[in-house]
């Protein structure tokens, strides 16, 4: 998650309502891959702009059905137009640009992630940091601690791997599998699991915490204490930037859907 200097508004490499990037917009590429349209783009940017926080323009296209997550994820990843999660933290008005300069300082000295260095600063929270991060991957924020994950999961993914990797699965539908991650940029480990177990591999992050302690639940041994399915409404935290995720959880693991108006929960 290393990351570079936060470009200047107005400078070549950023364009006014749309994605950071290499000098091209990134809803152009969207219309030259024929994934949406221009009177489709026309009207996200044009949202964007109303927005009292920043949304990046692939979720806003993704809240309107107009791309799908998959033809997002693809695109971001081929051209590495993913928002550099310092720039989304200033534009959310979490950190000030002279506070995410100094973290950058303090990166370059110390070698460590961006969002490490943040909160050590005690600039940020984990928890907006997962925001941040849900916001630059559009993936969603789930409380591990609401789920009861199947015992049967763990013969898909052994304990040393899970450990080491940072990484639970949560829930099987069909040829997709659902996984917590710590970190939601690692894209190598995901297409390691997808070749590995032939399934399709959908991920959501969560603490790191909440992720220890759902490895511990799932690969503890003997009896595992039963929950209560009507305890909690929704195992979402923020903002639904995966529906789809959404709404597979909400059948799998038997929880209400958390898709009001707004798509807050």
């Amino acid at each position: 998650m290393a990351l570079g200097t936060l470009p200047a508004y107005g400078s070549r490499n950023t364009v006014p309502g749309g994605e950071p990037g290499h000098g091209r917009r990134f809803g152009d590429l969207l219309i030259e891959e024929s994934l949406i349209t221009t009177e489709q783009l026309e009207e996200a940017l044009r949202i964007q702009r109303s927005l009292r926080n920043y949304l990046p323009l692939g979720q806003i296209l993704l809240n309107h059905g107009w791309l799908k997550r998959g033809q997002l994820t693809t695109l971001l990843r081929r051209h590495r137009k993913s928002a550099r999660l310092g720039e989304l933290l200033v534009r959310a008005g979490h950190i000030t640009p002279e506070q995410l300069q100094t973290a950058l300082a303090e990166q370059k000295e110390l070698r460590q992630p961006l969002g490490n260095v943040l909160r050590a600063l005690g600039y940020v929270t984990e928890e907006t940091i997962r925001e941040a991060l849900c916001a630059q991957m559009h993936v969603n924020f789930f409380d591990l601690d609401c789920v009861q994950v199947d015992p049967a999961l763990a013969n898909l993914v052994n304990e040393k791997y899970a450990i080491k990797r940072r990484v639970v699965p949560l829930f099987r539908t069909g040829q997709v599998l659902v996984v917590a991650v710590d970190d939601p940029t690692d894209v190598a480990m995901v297409e390691e699991l997808q070749q590995l177990l032939k399934l399709r591999i959908e991920v959501v992050t969560s603490t790191i915490a909440k992720i220890g302690h759902a490895i511990k639940r799932l690969y503890a041994e003997g009896p595992r204490p039963s929950s209560d399915p009507t305890r909690h409404h929704s195992v979402l935290i923020g903002i639904v930037r995966d529906p789809e995720v959404a709404d597979l959880a909400a059948k799998a693991l038997g929880v209400l859907s958390c898709r009001p108006p707004g798509n807050s929960c």
